[in-house]
């Protein structure tokens, strides 16, 4: 009796003793951290993630965001997704991503994602200068990740790309001459580039790359609530405008406003053929237009179908 009596007192303390820490992981929302001091878009889906939190916190509670993984690449941040390693991983969407998991379908960026800005050397300006077709541009060599979207995307228009696996190494790369220009989202090139202080590296807006590829939130299937929460807290804030707001104010972002600036570039528009069919591209409140502004010039490779 005295030793049974023991075990139920050394049982219940280590209840005790877990319901803090226990407590404390449901109110932690796991997400990676940046691949490297030079992906400094990392910051603006944090600190949105943290706006989203604050917006849905009355209803669901407080939630700490917690950088638990850095040099994640996008293959590994899914499988963690999966294993309930993250509870939210950011990337570009695609058909099969979103068989795999829950996306959050609203564009964290407005779509400007799939605006592809090339980082070029500047020594290499003279030669960019002269390309107005995509041919010209086809026959020099991109970086690009070797896990993104972008890299099918590219290569199915015929653009030819070094698929590489390390982020920081594309710059590295790019600045030695082993590829020609890096494309990086609208909401990227201009941060980055400022961010890493280099003299022989410029973003060249004069041509820009075009194709619907959306930022999206991914849980995973059976964090059903974190999605309802996610994806109630960003539609509020695209229906209030704050969404909006945040893009034009944040560090990494403000740069590329007003879109007007953009009036004079020609835009080469490309086919992705792995976006899903239903991805409600026609959504003014979630699809910024580039091409809507005056003057701006498209070349296009593929028709929309």
């Amino acid at each position: 009796m005295e030793r049974l009596q023991l075990v139920l007192i050394f049982a219940l303390s280590m209840l005790v003793s877990c319901l803090p820490t226990c407590s404390l992981a449901e109110d932690v929302l796991r997400i990676q951290a940046a691949k490297s001091a030079e992906n400094l878009s990392h910051q603006y889906y944090q600190d949105l993630l943290q706006l989203v939190v604050e917006e849905t916190q009355a209803e669901y509670g407080p939630l700490k965001i917690d950088k638990v993984a850095s040099h994640v690449t996008q293959s590994r941040g899914f499988s963690m997704l999966n294993h309930g390693e993250l509870d939210v991983f950011w990337a570009g969407t695609n058909t099969q991503r979103e068989l795999d998991f829950n996306a959050i379908r609203i564009p964290a960026i407005g779509g400007l994602l799939g605006v592809r800005i090339p980082v070029i050397r500047k020594d290499s300006l003279d030669k960019f200068n002269q390309i107005t077709q995509p041919y010209q541009l086809k026959q020099l060599v991109a970086c690009q990740g070797a896990q993104w979207p972008d890299s099918d995307i590219l290569q199915e228009n015929g653009y030819r790309v070094e698929r590489i696996i390390t982020f920081n190494l594309m710059y590295t790369m790019l600045d030695e001459g082993r590829c020609d220009y890096f494309p990086r989202g609208l909401n990227e090139g201009y941060a980055e580039v400022k961010g890493l202080n280099n003299p022989n590296l410029m973003a060249f807006d004069k041509i820009l790359l075009r194709y619907h590829l959306p930022m999206y939130f991914f849980t995973s299937k059976q964090n059903t609530e974190l999605n309802e929460r996610l994806t109630k807290g960003l539609t509020q804030l695209v229906d209030s405008g704050r969404l909006l707001g945040f893009m034009q104010q944040h560090p990494t972002t403000a740069e590329i406003f007003p879109l007007s600036r953009f009036k004079s570039s020609t835009v080469f528009e490309l086919y992705n053929s792995s976006l899903p069919s239903d991805t409600p591209v026609s959504d003014p409140k979630l699809w910024m237009s580039l091409t809507d502004q005056p003057n701006i010039k498209v070349k296009l490779e593929h028709s929309f179908l």
